[in-house]
């Protein structure tokens, strides 16, 4: 299966993590009637389907400081329980 580095990039995208062998979190910017967007989406690479999944969430740009500050309260809250 293919590795973070062999993937070729797709459109918008700004990075990925992968989650297993076969699957992405795939972090990307998109811009739709000149609005922008994040979309934080699962990504698939595999012999029978390789592309986004519906599993993911889009949220305007005007929404990213709260995104940041959810994602700084769940980094606190895992510093806690480690």
């Amino acid at each position: 299966m293919a590795d973070e580095e062999t993937v070729e990039k797709v459109e918008g995208e700004v990075g990925r993590m992968q989650i297993n062998p076969t699957e992405y979190i795939l972090f990307s910017l998109k811009e739709y009637k000149g609005r922008h967007y994040i979309d934080i989406r699962k990504y698939v690479v595999s012999d029978s389907f390789t592309g986004f999944t519906k599993q993911g969430v889009r949220f305007s740009s005007e929404q990213f400081d709260r995104f940041e500050a959810l994602v700084g309260m769940l980094k606190e809250a895992l510093a806690h329980i480690s």
